[in-house]
């Protein structure tokens, strides 16, 4: 500001003459960051999760997904290809059209633009407008998926998880894409081709989705909770893999100890019923329900969408168990095996270690060409899918 001397202005010193007033200072506005994926480095840096250095167990659900928006996108190394890596966001890459609505999140068909992977994103709101607790689920469920599957990687039979990025309030999970559910499967088989579904690939299934249900037990102590036809994909390559992660649950001495809700028509008898805890022959439960919806084409329960909640529980609960008939369709092993699934007294049920010793099992287990069978049935009902 210019000095003042009996009432006649001076100029401030070096100011250049004929300039009565120095410039107003430049005002600075502070307008907050865009929101940016926050780089492992970042949480290395403040000892946040270093790698195999702290239990990950210790940290909030959004500093666990923010850890995992990376910006990096990896395929790992498959037949012919070798594993590659880039640095993506979301303007990498190209919408291909919608797929599925999955437990927490929208599913779209994605493809990264630079490499042509197509992908399975799956789209989760991590901001809400339910509040705090409709943000805490949404992101338990969120890093139930991420860390799940991550852990999993090495299980060929549950779905590969390739990066993590974020876009307008929503969490981006850029998974490995598979051509088919079981759901559109079966469905297709029994009313479009009007035929029986085939009995080898429901051999090929319980192989495949015990082996990914006992790899989550033995190795990361997790029931999986959801298993149903829209949660098992298969694809052109003669895969058969597990997804949907968002309600799996740690079990503590092999017991589970939380009630989140899965779908409950799919439910055992002991999850629907006051009892705080059950095992994974509950999954055995769900599993055995799947196995009858596809060889028969409709649900056990039929008509239990259309039922109140309290209608359905006393339908499970309290009625008999469904069970696949003997009408010389299928082999009796097949029968036999697929019953024992669906015993209704969980004590008598046999679980993953009893189930993956039968001759049933092992019989499908010891196929060496499982994988040209399947990706053959697969490209033949694939034929007859509505786009």
């Amino acid at each position: 500001m210019a000095q003042r001397h009996h009432g006649i202005r001076f100029p401030m010193p070096g100011m250049p003459r004929g300039v009565r007033h120095p410039p107003p200072p430049t005002r600075l506005v502070h307008r907050p960051a865009a929101p940016q994926p926050v780089k492992r480095k970042e949480y290395d840096d403040e000892q946040m999760v270093p790698d195999g250095a702290k239990d990950v167990q210790n940290i909030s659900h959004l500093q666990f997904v923010r850890m995992f928006v990376s910006g990096r996108l990896v395929f790992p190394a498959e037949y012919k290809d070798p594993a590659k890596e880039f640095s993506f966001g979301y303007e990498d890459l190209s919408d291909l059209g919608f797929i599925g609505q999955g437990n927490f999140g929208r599913v779209t068909k994605m493809k990264h633009v630079q490499s042509g992977k197509p992908m399975a994103v799956k789209r989760v709101r991590i901001i809400t407008e339910q509040g705090e607790e409709g943000e805490s689920l949404s992101l338990k469920r969120l890093r139930n998926e991420v860390e799940t599957i991550k852990n999993a990687s090495d299980c060929p039979e549950i779905v590969r998880l390739y990066g993590v990025t974020y876009h307008e309030g929503d969490c981006l999970l850029c998974m490995e894409f598979m051509d088919i559910s079981l759901d559109k499967l079966y469905k297709t088989v029994h009313t479009v081709m009007q035929r029986r579904f085939d009995e080898t690939i429901i051999g090929f299934i319980v192989v495949s989705i015990l082996r990914a249900l006992n790899h989550l037990k033995s190795c990361q102590q997790i029931i999986h909770r959801d298993v149903k036809p829209s949660n098992i994909l298969l694809n052109r390559r003669g895969q058969i893999k597990l997804c949907d992660f968002g309600i799996s649950g740690y079990l503590v001495d092999s017991i589970a100890r939380t009630k989140e809700v899965g779908c409950r028509p799919y439910m055992a008898p002991e999850r629907l019923m006051a009892s705080t805890s059950y095992d994974v022959r509950s999954d055995v439960w769900s599993l055995g329900i799947t196995l009858i919806e596809i060889a028969t084409g409709q649900f056990p329960y039929q008509d239990i969408y259309e039922l109140s909640i309290f209608k359905q529980l006393e339908v499970i609960v309290l009625g008999d168990p469904p069970f696949l008939r003997n009408n010389d369709i299928y082999a009796q092993s097949t029968v036999n095996f697929v019953n024992q699934c669906v015993v209704k007294d969980v004590k008598l049920r046999p679980d993953y270690t009893i189930l993956m010793g039968t001759d049933f099992y092992q019989r499908y287990a010891n196929e060496h060409d499982s994988g040209n069978y399947v990706r053959s049935y697969v490209e033949n009902v694939l034929l007859y899918c509505q786009p």
